[in-house]
Order: C-alpha cells, then sequence, then structure tokens
C-alpha cells in the first residue's frame, strides 16, 4: 500500500451511475488500486466512504468513481480532531495485535503503559532507548520489540535481527545486539523478521525506533524515559 502514489489527491477510478453499495465501492477500489480493501464505511460527511486497505485510509465517493487520500477533520466542538488519525491509531492496535506473540518483550513489574516499538540493533537511536529500559519499566511502561532492518530484509541488519529473535534467550540477545556485542549467528524456520519488516512498511514506518504508543498513537524517533512517561500520561 505504501508504494502506491497517494500523492495525488483525487483519483478517477470506472465509471459508473449514481451510487454504489459498500461492496461496490469495495470492488471498484481493488480493481483501479490493485489493493485488498479491508473495510468501507460512511463517513459524518455525507457522500464519503471511509475505506481502509492495507493498514491505511483513503476516501471514496459514494459512487464509487473517485478517492482521495489524506486527513479528514472535524471542526465540530471545541477541539479540531482529526478523524483519519483516531482511525488509523485504531488500525495500527489491530494490526499488531496478531504479531504479540512474537515481540521480544521488557515488561514492567508494575505496569501502566504499553508500548511497541519497531527497532533496527544497528540504529543508534534504537541503542540509546534500549540503554535506558530499566528507567522506562522503572516507569511503569513495557516495552515491546518488533523488528525492522532499515536497509531492508537483503542487509546484515536483517541477519543480526534474525539472530536475535532466533536465540534461545532473547532478551539477552537483544541486549548484547544493542550494546554493539556480536551475537552468534543463528538462523530459524520461525523468523518472523520479515513478517513484522511488511508490517512496519504498511503502517508507514520510514525510520528507527519507531514507537506505537498503548492509543495506537506513533511517534516517530527516541523519546528519553521521562518525556515518553508524559506522553502516554497525556495521551
Amino acid at each position: 500500500m505504501n508504494k502506491l502514489k497517494w500523492g495525488a489527491l483525487l483519483l478517477a477510478l470506472v465509471a459508473t451511475g449514481a451510487s454504489a453499495s459498500d461492496a461496490d465501492i469495495k470492488k471498484k477500489v481493488e480493481e483501479g488500486l490493485g489493493v485488498k480493501v479491508e473495510s468501507v464505511k460512511a463517513t459524518p460527511v455525507k457522500g464519503l466512504f471511509e475505506v481502509v486497505a492495507a493498514n491505511n485510509v483513503i476516501y471514496a465517493s459514494e459512487d464509487g468513481n473517485y478517492v482521495l487520500s489524506g486527513s479528514l477533520f472535524s471542526l465540530k466542538g471545541k477541539q479540531v480532531t482529526s478523524l483519519t488519525q483516531q482511525r488509523l491509531d485504531d488500525i495500527r492496535l489491530a494490526a499488531i495485535k496478531p504479531f504479540e506473540k512474537s515481540m521480544i518483550v521488557f515488561p514492567a513489574k508494575k505496569q501502566k503503559h504499553v508500548v511497541t516499538v519497531f527497532t533496527d540493533t544497528d540504529c543508534g537511536y534504537c541503542q540509546r532507548l534500549h540503554s535506558h529500559m530499566k528507567e522506562y519499566n522503572d516507569l511503569g511502561i513495557t516495552v515491546r520489540y518488533l523488528a525492522f532492518p532499515r536497509a531492508g530484509l537483503n542487509s546484515s541488519s536483517a541477519d543480526k535481527l534474525e539472530s536475535v529473535w532466533c536465540a534461545k534467550d532473547q532478551q539477552a540477545a537483544m541486549n548484547m545486539a544493542k550494546t554493539r556485542h556480536q551475537v552468534p549467528p543463528l538462523q530459524c524456520a520461525n523468523n518472523p523478521v520479515p513478517a513484522h519488516y511488511k508490517l512496519g512498511r504498511e503502517l508507514n514506518v520510514n525510520g528507527t525506533p519507531a514507537l506505537i504508543l498503548d492509543n495506537g498513537a506513533m511517534v516517530p524517533g527516541y523519546l528519553d524515559p521521562q518525556r515518553l512517561e508524559q506522553a502516554l500520561d497525556h495521551e
């Protein structure tokens, strides 16, 4: 999905008559854009439908002839609210849930928050984040790791991440890798790195660390323990 050229805000699809059903819109978007549509539903704007495809949100006209990419804002009430961002937050939480069993987790004893981090062991700021793990945990923040080799799957970073995830003691292997010690090279049949990387690309992760807070918001880059606690407490 992220490889598609969403830059064009308006894209004409196949011409039809007046209005179309959700199924018709789904079919048109899938055929016109070559993606699998996960859901179609009406928005608060008459004639505009939300379309979720590959963990992204776009919008379609009620006849299915046009789609657009961008943020839908609500000006109702005292605050400007991004309805698109709210929906993306929900999508991220749903998208990472099936991967929970393949995450490497550093749990807080008195857990208040859970933060999921796309990480690369060769990333300097990822190493810096990991060096404060005890402080995050002491603040009640559980940190869960997903693998995201920034140089791609055919890279030494991907090989290192595979060795970490295939290790018998994953936490110890992660500690070694994040302190620039060599992890014994390993391979395993259930290596989750390719699936984690694909998920990250779908969620528009383009750098590491990329943090997904427990409300689904994504924060690119490193936050020290105090700043992360503040961000979580003000969700």
